[in-house]
């Protein structure tokens, strides 16, 4: 492992993904419906993300927020190398991708780096050194604008408290085995697994151990490398993160997972009273997680709490406009929370999604819609909060979308399918967001994008790529090995994705 890496794994490069939480939009609403007064976010409004990895998601919301300058840090050269050249493929101008590690940026003078309305950390709090941590406060508190958010996700307590002996022992096996952690991490996982099904021993003590494993042998061997093998890997109290937030002057807003701060969905009946009389927001988040037992947090603090009166937030809310980002057809009901699956009310859930599948409507047209005028008072705004936590609907961020950005991003995602990377997510400039896509909608988004109208052909195009890369389609359960079956699933999935997704994206802005 290289000396430069503090204990952090850099010989193998992070995954390339996107997380739905650190939309700004997404962030903002956040911050709204707990009452907290959010940045504006207007045209100018600046993004920094510390540990940015390689880019793929900062990328994609510059390309979905182009009226935003997006900045863009993390220490391995390698990783802002692939930010950059995906920035340039796709034509941004309106993101920097700098190679700095936290110290370096704290030595930086004052005029270097703009001072920013939102800074996100998405796997770095847990995974770095207490040093480290105590570096990334001082740059919040010089860095972030009065009024600003700041979004840090981390493994937590006490939820986490059962796992750290698995990781213990996944980075003992991994150290001691002969090949590439790539390899030997999955067969960590396998021994243990191996050991919870002979006799049990300290596997076989842990309720829900042996669905975590299960679940973990599925999960890209990348990801779990970061997850388990850094040195400095630990979980935290939320009680001690936001201890030390204070440090950058920060108070805890909300959770970006919505559910999570609704304790009717978050905790148990019996608990439910006593969370909800604590006062103590620090100590309410303390209780949720003990009721909940959830292993990882997603917070987001704001520099200069400011709560609106009844009547400002009420305003704000109802003028909140939010738009479909899935096909209407495709919209489900049951959505989970951290207590199980909650079936929404198809009375209310589903005249949400027929007027918002007209276009985007502000949240007070949308409760003063006929078919929802007779609701109980906050079912329409829980739905709504819950289709947002579920990434069915999401705030919209501009009023029209006519810049090139984003179509210009999707064709880059597009063409780096005929090399194997193969994205899962496109950007939605209404939004300022993503779209979830599968491997059948990205070639017949390429096929869109380079003005293949034809099925048949779109169909044959796709299929090349997917025999260069050795992709194959699934259909009924079972793998297509050969040309012609592939083809034809593929023409039946394009001619599905142009009637039903190529409308909703063209809306959306991502066409």
């Amino acid at each position: 492992m290289a000396a430069w890496s503090d204990g952090y794994v850099t010989d193998v490069q992070y995954t390339d993904k996107f997380y739905a939480e650190l939309a700004p939009g997404y962030l903002a609403f956040a911050c709204l419906r707990q009452g907290v007064r959010p940045p504006s976010l207007e045209a100018g409004s600046t993004y920094l993300e510390l540990g940015c990895g390689q880019g793929f998601g900062l990328n994609l919301l510059a390309a979905a927020n182009p009226g935003m300058d997006f900045w863009g840090v993390d220490f391995h050269p390698g990783q802002i190398d692939n930010a950059r050249r995906l920035a340039r493929t796709a034509g941004l101008t309106n993101i920097v991708f700098e190679d700095y590690s936290f110290e370096q940026m704290l030595g930086l003078p004052a005029a270097a780096l703009p001072k920013f309305d939102v800074i996100a950390l998405h796997g770095v709090y847990s995974w770095v050194s207490s040093e480290n941590r105590a570096v990334i406060v001082q740059l919040l508190d010089r860095l972030l604008k009065p009024g600003g958010m700041v979004y840090v996700s981390y493994n937590c307590l006490p939820g986490w408290a059962a796992l750290a002996p698995l990781q213990r022992f996944v980075a003992e096996f991994v150290d001691r085995a002969p090949g590439p952690p790539r390899i030997e991490i999955l067969n960590a996982f396998r021994t243990a697994q191996q050991m919870l099904q002979s006799d049990g021993g300290f596997f076989g003590s842990v309720p829900l151990m042996g669905p975590r494993i299960a679940e973990t042998l599925k999960q890209d061997p990348v990801y779990l490398i970061h997850e388990y093998l850094n040195d400095h890997s630990r979980p935290h109290y939320h009680a001690d993160v936001a201890r030390e937030m204070e440090g950058a002057r920060l108070s805890f807003a909300a959770s970006a997972n919505v559910a999570d701060d609704m304790p009717h969905l978050a905790a148990p009946a019996a608990l439910q009273p006593m969370i909800q009389a604590a006062g103590d927001p620090v100590w309410r988040e303390t209780l949720l997680d003990y009721a909940g037992n959830k292993p990882f947090r997603r917070d987001v603090f704001v520099r200069g709490r400011n709560a609106p009166g009844r009547p400002e937030r009420e305003a704000m809310l109802d003028d909140t406009r939010f738009t479909l980002l899935v096909a209407p057809e495709a919209a489900t009901f049951e959505i989970p929370v951290p207590i199980g699956q909650l079936k929404g009310q198809p009375a209310i859930y589903q005249p949400i999604v027929d007027a918002l599948a007209e276009g985007p409507l502000t949240y007070g047209d949308l409760r003063n819609r006929p078919a929802l005028l007779g609701a109980r008072e906050g079912a329409v705004l829980q739905a709504l909060i819950l289709l947002v936590n579920s990434r069915q609907v999401h705030p919209v961020m501009r009023q029209g979308v006519t810049d090139a950005s984003a179509p210009r991003f999707n064709r880059a995602v597009a063409d780096r399918a005929r090399f194997g990377e193969v994205s899962s997510y496109i950007a939605a400039p209404l939004a300022g967001t993503a779209v979830r896509v599968d491997l059948a909608d990205l070639l017949a988004l390429g096929a869109a994008l380079r003005g293949v109208d034809d099925v048949a052909q779109a169909a044959r195009e796709g299929w090349e790529v997917m025999a260069a890369t050795g992709r194959r389609l699934l259909k009924d359960g079972r793998t297509l090995d050969d040309q012609a079956g592939n083809e034809a699933e593929l023409a039946a999935r394009v001619a599905t994705f142009n009637r039903t997704k190529l409308p909703m994206l063209r809306a959306l802005g991502a066409v």
